[in-house]
């Protein structure tokens, strides 16, 4: 017996019963299967699987069991040295180059290359951007007006004092020449101290 719903066929062996209808067959409007349609289902699935069951049972108990298959020959891969060394490695037949890199190596190699990436695109931006904040900070500052008169009124008073104190020392100068001029004068004058 082979029960067909949509995409399944089932076969087994039992009393044969009218297979449900699938719902484009029966009625498009339909799309539940009724109650004793399922029910019948059911036990085609089940006779199926227990007629499954026996039969590898009994083909097990009679000695047809499958001979285990030989493994497949290694394959072997050769290496020519710069030297003309020659290296043969065998590998298994089922090895696969998938199986070699651990998943965690691949996540890291991955890591990696983001992490690269985001420093190749981050680092510029990152630089222009602490340009811009520099270029803020010490650009000119917003002085008001009133501070700026006077600063300038502040400047003027230390150039005229300065200019006073300079001509101040000067006169020290000129006085302190005077005073040592005199003094030299009035030893020429003066007698020596043995000649009196």
């Amino acid at each position: 017996m082979t029960v067909s719903t949509g995409n399944s066929v089932f076969q087994g062996a039992g009393p044969t019963t009218k297979a449900p209808q699938t719902n484009a067959d029966a009625n498009p409007d339909r799309n539940v299967f009724t109650k004793e349609e399922l029910q019948s289902l059911r036990d085609q699935v089940r006779q199926s699987v227990r007629a499954q069951i026996a039969g590898a049972t009994q083909g097990a108990a009679a000695g047809q069991a499958t001979a285990p298959t030989p493994p497949a020959p290694p394959r072997p891969i050769t290496i020519h040295g710069s030297n003309g060394e020659t290296t043969v490695i065998d590998l298994p037949a089922g090895f696969s180059a998938r199986n070699v890199i651990p998943p965690q190596a691949v996540d890291i190699s991955i890591a990696f290359f983001l992490t690269m990436a985001f420093i190749i695109v981050g680092l510029p931006l990152a630089r222009a951007f602490a340009r811009r904040m520099d270029r803020r900070a010490s650009g000119p500052a917003q002085i008001p007006g009133e501070i700026t008169t006077q600063l300038t009124q502040l400047n003027q008073a230390v150039d005229a004092i300065a200019l006073e104190v300079e001509r101040i020392s000067e006169g020290q100068r000129f006085t302190t020449r005077l005073l040592s001029e005199q003094r030299d004068a009035a030893r020429q004058t003066l007698p020596a101290p043995a000649d009196r």
